[in-house]
């Protein structure tokens, strides 16, 4: 048997051999990939030469050239006659394209130098534009955001003569204006940026003033045509309020006169449908430029305000937004009196032929209560309580209510509650809890001391002591109209509730007459006009300071009311505040003014 010897190849020679192998290997693979390589660019080459242009339109088809939001106009404002009062008017931005512009010499030189000589604009900070954003096809002008239709149409008849102007074009925006400056300042309210509103109906009903913005895309299709696809914006609705901005203004101009002549701590005035609930007139001396809302020099000296540090320009700049006549509560003084008698004449615990002794001065639980004449009125009717403005009468009656039948009235006639009005920022004011209606607290609440109200409450209550015992919620907004003037929403009139039957109303207007005609409400006399209604005179505490509150509220005709007045006059500066005669005289005045607006005119009897 043949025995084979296997050869043993040395371990150097076998490492050469492997080396030799992988080194073939390696050149056959980079020979493939390059030939590969050559074939993949032959291959684009003859694909770009023979279907480039078409792939070209392709991927231009894919591709959006423009994107941009198409604003809404924001509804406007209007009075019950149609008066604007606020409204979004159109303005254009200047908008440029650094892409387009950039793209030759020529066009940038004369693009840059029209547009720094038609807009006297800055040409380095255009230049600068361009610089910093040489791609862009969409960049703002400082300075160029607001401009008229008159600026724009000239541009663009100069860009159709002169073809080296491009890469420009205008973007439509609504600027927000108040025509009537301040009027109404407190009840519209202003805007700030992005069509939001702040304070008033402005804030109220921004959902509704607001419309929906619209989006406009351009592109090229495949056979690079432009191509453009519009969905268009939604504008606002307007909103119509209740009041009419003749009275309104007249009111907002005797209070700066008043202010000017005498001065006052602060000054307020109410004027109100009873029959519907429908405010038509509602001011005060904290009004501002709805154009600059945040202006303080309405209110304020230069001095002042440059005296002030961020903290306190903020307050007072939310204080002169605010409205004094639903967001302030303050003790009322004896324009609560109706309240109390027409609590206790609908309760029973007191009749028209009631007579009632007044000795200036009664004990309540150990304190001594003044009557408003300290020597007292004697032997007085109910009627004659209202119009002289007895205390002790008003003391006598809410002690028959007691404190459960008193506590009931407060809520039925809205005291310590929200009226509901269509307002931001109502204030609820605060009365005594039944169980801490004491003897004391009881007898000095039937005469408007110790609880405190606010004006639109009043108001409110008021209204519907006078017209026949329906209270109606109050509002501003009268209607909602689209942006082609069709009513969409109408508010109607809402009675929240009986608060006192008619007989009782009927007394009151007669009581409240006899107070105008006869009583302590004669300065609010108009000549022509039965004017019926109650003053008030509420010290302020700390008492020792003798200041005080004046007030008048009342309505005319008396015998058919169709309007309510009230007026509040906080620490005028005279020398004796303690006299109502302040705001009697006033309202007086303003009634003259404004009952012929109102549609309501002298009797002829």
């Amino acid at each position: 048997m043949e025995v084979r010897r296997r050869v043993r190849v040395p371990r150097k020679r076998r490492r050469k051999r492997f080396t030799r192998g992988m080194t073939k290997t390696l050149f056959l693979f980079l020979v493939f990939v390059l030939l590969l390589f050559v074939a993949l660019v032959f291959r684009i080459y003859t694909l770009n030469r023979d279907h480039g242009d078409g792939y070209k339109k392709q991927v231009f088809a894919q591709q959006s050239y423009t994107n941009k939001v198409l604003k809404y106009r924001r509804g406007a404002i209007k009075d019950r006659n149609d008066t604007i009062l606020a409204q979004s008017v159109r303005r254009f931005q200047l908008v440029l394209e650094p892409r387009t512009i950039l793209a030759k010499e020529d066009v940038r030189k004369e693009t840059v130098a029209q547009l720094a000589q038609y807009f006297q604009a800055d040409a380095t900070v255009i230049e600068q534009i361009l610089t910093d954003n040489p791609k862009s096809m969409y960049q703002y002008v400082e300075g160029c955001r607001e401009l008229t239709k008159e600026q724009v149409f000239g541009f663009q008849e100069l860009m159709k003569e002169n073809k080296d102007v491009q890469g420009v074009w205008f973007e439509e925006t609504f600027k927000r204006i108040y025509p009537l400056d301040t009027i109404a300042s407190n009840i519209v309210g202003f805007t700030a940026s992005e069509n939001e509103g702040t304070y008033g109906i402005e804030g109220t009903y921004n959902e509704q003033l607001n419309g929906r913005t619209g989006r406009e895309y351009g592109y090229f299709d495949a056979n690079m045509n432009f191509q453009r696809t519009v969905k268009k914006a939604s504008n606002g609705n307007s909103v119509v309020l209740t009041i009419d901005a003749n009275v309104q203004r007249v009111i907002e101009k005797l209070i700066k006169q008043y202010n000017k002549d005498v001065g006052t701590k602060n000054i307020a005035v109410m004027v109100m449908n009873p029959n519907n609930g429908e405010i038509l007139a509602m001011a005060s001396q904290n009004s501002y430029d709805l154009n600059n809302p945040r202006d303080l020099s309405s209110m304020y000296t230069q001095e002042e305000i440059e005296g002030m540090d961020e903290t306190t320009a903020t307050q007072n700049l939310m204080a002169m937004w605010s409205n004094f006549c639903i967001a302030f509560a303050y003790e009322p003084g004896s324009t609560f009196k109706p309240f109390t008698v027409a609590a206790a004449l609908d309760e029973g615990q007191a009749k028209d032929s009631d007579y009632f002794e007044c000795p200036g001065m009664m004990n309540i639980a150990g304190t001594d209560i003044r009557c408003s004449v300290r020597s007292g009125h004697g032997n007085i009717s109910l009627q004659k309580g209202v119009m002289e403005s007895c205390n002790c009468v008003m003391m006598q009656i809410s002690s028959k209510l007691g404190r459960d039948q008193f506590s009931k009235y407060n809520h039925i006639f809205g005291f310590g509650q929200k009226t509901g009005i269509d307002l931001p920022g109502e204030a609820t004011g605060q009365i005594h809890a039944r169980e801490d209606l004491n003897p004391v607290e009881l007898a000095t609440s039937s005469f408007g001391q110790t609880q405190s109200v606010t004006m639109i409450q009043m108001a409110a209550g008021f209204s519907s002591l006078v017209n026949g015992g329906d209270y109606y919620q109050p509002h501003l907004v009268k209607e909602v109209q689209n942006e082609n003037g069709a009513v969409v929403e109408s508010v109607t009139p809402v009675v929240v509730k009986k608060t006192v039957s008619e007989n009782t109303s009927r007394l009151l207007r007669k009581y409240l007459l006899a107070t105008v005609e006869e009583g302590t409400a004669g300065p609010a006399k108009v000549k022509g006009y039965s004017i019926g209604g109650k003053t008030g005179t509420a010290q302020k505490r700390p008492v020792e300071e003798k200041n005080y509150l004046l007030s008048f509220i009342g309505c005319v005709p008396a015998e058919d009311p169709q309007a309510v007045i009230y007026v509040i006059i906080d620490e005028p500066n005279v020398e004796e505040q303690a006299h109502s005669t302040y705001a009697t005289e006033f309202s007086s005045k303003i009634m003259k003014k404004i009952l012929p607006f109102l549609g309501i005119y002298p009797e002829t009897n």
